[in-house]
């Protein structure tokens, strides 16, 4: 690992990590100080919670009153898919710290955040797009969004994909550069999935007794 980096800036590190992405995520796991880096978590927390939503039709489950669906996919990214999040990063840091990379919890952490920044990007960005257009019906199959106006579904879910392929992506040049090892990688990605996986039926838990 390369020396110390003293602040990061978010929009030229977020801009540098489509253009350098392995530079760049070695300057965030060793930077002292990562600006937003709380603020990008809780935004890719809320992508997870009203993809979650979307998922199980929560519309079908649980009311179809919108502004009560937008209360339960911000209560559940708080209790659920933020911590789930940290989680992911405390249990990999497990594996950095066999390897011995010299990153702090804190700095895998910042990593693993600004890996999954294209999530935030989609809950600022596409999110409120799709339930400006769908409402409640966006989480229901009674009618399905793609039956009420196919041509901005397909498209919005399209870019949505796009971005949900891309933070994978980062995530994996994340580990590559840490871990250096196909094997720890696949371990990344088998402990990521499983706590995702966990997360989901906790918050379907919660839906249900809410």
């Amino acid at each position: 690992m390369q020396q110390n980096v003293r602040t990061l800036d978010l929009f030229s590190t977020l801009f540098n990590l489509w253009r350098y992405p392995d530079f760049t995520l070695r300057r965030i796991v060793l930077a002292t100080h990562r600006n937003y880096t709380i603020l990008l978590a809780i935004l890719e927390a809320v992508g997870l919670s009203f993809l979650f939503l979307f998922v199980v039709k929560a519309a079908d489950i649980y009311s179809v009153e919108l502004p009560r669906l937008l209360n339960v996919g911000v209560s559940l990214a708080v209790i659920v898919f933020l911590p789930s999040i940290y989680l992911i990063s405390a249990l990999n840091y497990l594996i950095v710290r066999l390897k011995r990379t010299g990153a702090s919890f804190k700095g895998f952490a910042s990593g693993i955040i600004y890996s999954l920044h294209p999530i935030a990007v989609s809950a600022i960005i596409f999110l409120p797009t799709e339930i400006a257009v769908f409402g409640a019906y966006l989480f229901s199959n009674n009618p399905s969004p793609q039956v009420i106006n196919p041509l901005p579904f397909y498209f919005l879910g399209f870019l949505d994909f796009v971005f949900g392929t891309a933070a994978f992506f980062f995530a994996v040049r994340l580990t590559q550069v840490l871990f250096g090892s196909k094997i720890l990688v696949a371990a990344f990605a088998a402990i990521s999935s499983v706590v995702l996986f966990t997360a989901f039926e906790v918050a379907k838990y919660i839906l249900l007794k809410w």
